[in-house]
């Protein structure tokens, strides 16, 4: 026989020190891979909510948001989109198109170099007629590749390319609503040089007026000397200005994200902006600005900013029918352009509807559905699990049997007997239904306290405790972990419940948020926007209770399924 040699006690140690340590790292690495695939969406849904509507259907769309760039100089060339396009016939094909496009006569504001300019829009064309050539087309020599994508290029194709390249402020009218239905405009686009007066430290002017700027006039601003400068201008209006309902304000803005701030002096009164406007994006967008007022009090979608009164002083304007307006745009750094990139969904959110209305229902109805929940289903359970009456497993049958049914089937019979009480429109059928108790829960509750030994209740009856103080103060505190299970999981099907409120509530100031969200998501949409980077910013507040509520809990929630129906 062949001799095996002895293996050392520590080279054992070793070898099985080595497999924990690998079977470790193993479980913690399937552990964070399960972690990142399960928070994927919600990661995914935090950085939407700080994106606007282009970024999230742009085909060069990423995880993360397009940074803000807070512009010095305006007009200039946004070249972003056009960094990274790589094509492997861009390199022979871009010198043919410059060499045609300095051929057209295309129109660019003052401070654009137009080679520049040229050379940028030549890649934009070529980006955009690559994707509809056909791949016979790359095979083709130079001069006949160049004719054929030059005849994929028609005047809108370039009008819209020339356009998503070119970034600048351009102004619009000024126009004044009352409450009586009656509008006027204070500034028409053809008076908007001579209405308005700039000053301050920092260097802007009207450009010439163009014809693709019919509705405005261009403004070309420098923040080199300084970080603001104000356009201010002495208007006339017909309107009373007692019954001045809004102030509108047309622009284009050119994504520099810098501030715009309004100060009014009317009625011998200075009024201030509640909070400054962003020049985010680059499509005509309408700033209304109005004085507190009965629209504050309606479920309306509130896209106003409101002008809060500062003081009152002879010296301000206060002839009628006469306003006094400056308009200030302030220089945002990187930092300020980041803050407001990032809190600009959430306050469209809060501020285009009754944000503090909706929370304050659905934690009415969280805590009420709570309460009743753990009374009525503990109550029942105890009844189950500690009592002894004739019929007890046969109910407690019947009490099971009902988890069969699907909540399809109870959804009409539910609704009639809601409706037929005078419940309807009302938030009672949205918590009264918990003092019934819940199957699921009440059979949680019923393994749990089975669970629990008898001679803690003999010895209360000893001591002279009846049965609803042996409930109280025996059964109650024992079962403290499963009712906190219970509380976790009525506080999610509650916080979360959007078909109840949907059913019985028509009165849109009863809403709790979740329905709320949705009448904000049908608003925004039938109102011609895209609201889905706010919708994305008011799930994620929506969820940010939910995901604190489950980890304060999760100590007791894990405790409350492991004890749950174990032997004491």
């Amino acid at each position: 026989m062949k001799a095996t040699k002895p293996v050392s006690s520590s080279s054992r140690f070793a070898g099985a020190r080595g497999e924990s340590l690998w079977r470790s790292l193993w479980i913690y690495a399937l552990l964070v891979t399960g972690s990142v695939v399960f928070m994927w969406p919600f990661v995914w849904m935090a950085t939407a909510s700080i994106k606007l509507d282009r970024e999230l259907f742009s085909e060069d769309g990423g995880l993360l948001p397009l940074q803000p760039v807070p512009r010095v100089q305006s007009p200039y060339l946004e070249t972003r989109a056009l960094a990274d396009f790589e094509h492997p016939d861009l390199a022979r094909v871009r010198p043919l198109l410059e060499a045609d496009l300095h051929t057209r006569e295309i129109a660019w504001p003052e401070g654009i170099e137009a080679r520049e300019a040229v050379s940028h829009l030549a890649v934009a064309l070529f980006r955009r007629t690559a994707r509809l050539a056909p791949a016979a087309w790359w095979r083709l020599p130079p001069a006949e590749l160049e004719k054929n994508l030059l005849g994929l290029v028609t005047p809108s194709m370039l009008e819209s390319e020339r356009a998503a390249l070119l970034r600048g402020l351009v102004i619009g009218r000024v126009a004044a609503r009352s409450y009586d239905l009656q509008e006027e405009i204070l500034v028409a686009p053809a008076d908007l040089e001579r209405a308005w007066k700039i000053t301050g430290p920092a260097r802007a002017r009207f450009l010439p007026a163009t014809a693709g700027h019919a509705e405005g006039r261009a403004l070309a601003y420098d923040f080199s000397s300084g970080d603001r400068f104000t356009l201010a201008a002495d208007l006339t209006t017909t309107l009373d200005l007692s019954r001045l309902h809004r102030l509108q304000f047309f622009l284009r803005p050119d994504d520099s994200w810098h501030a715009l701030d309004l100060v009014v002096e009317m009625k011998g009164k200075r009024f201030r902006a509640e909070r400054p406007a962003t020049l985010f994006d680059s499509t005509w967008m309408t700033v209304t600005w109005q004085e507190p007022g009965p629209d504050d009090l309606t479920n309306q979608q509130k896209n106003w900013i409101l002008l809060r009164e500062s003081g009152a002083d002879p010296s301000y304007e206060s002839r009628p029918g006469h306003l006094r307006v400056a308009l200030e745009v302030r220089q945002r750094g990187v930092l300020a352009a980041w803050w407001a990139k990032i809190t600009r969904n959430y306050l469209i959110v809060m501020e285009h509807i009754p944000f503090g209305r909706y929370v304050a229902t659905s934690l009415y109805l969280v805590f009420l559905q709570i309460i009743c929940t753990l009374f009525s289903c503990s109550i029942v359970a105890y009844s189950f699990s500690r009592l002894r009456w004739p019929g007890r497993g046969a109910c407690l049958l019947i009490m099971l049997g009902t988890m069969m049914l699907p909540g399809q089937v109870t959804m009409i019979p539910q609704f009639l007997i809601i409706r037929d009480l005078g419940w309807y429109n009302t938030l009672l059928p949205l918590w009264a239904p918990s003092l019934t108790a819940n199957a699921f829960n009440v059979f949680l509750l019923y393994q749990f306290m089975r669970g629990i030994p008898r001679d803690l209740e003999d010895a209360a009856r000893i001591d002279g405790c009846g049965v609803l103080r042996i409930y109280w103060h025996v059964m109650m505190p024992m079962i403290r972990p499963s009712l906190t299970v219970i509380g976790i999981f009525t506080f999610m099907g509650v916080w979360n419940d959007f078909m109840g409120p949907l059913i019985y509530l028509q009165d849109q100031r009863l809403y709790p948020l979740s329905l709320g969200l949705y009448a904000l998501n049908v608003q925004a949409t039938a109102n011609g926007g895209n609201s889905m980077a706010m919708m994305m910013a008011g799930s994620l507040l929506m969820t940010l209770p939910v995901i604190a509520i489950f980890f304060l809990g999760q100590r007791y929630f894990i405790r409350g399924i492991t004890l749950t129906g174990m032997k004491g």
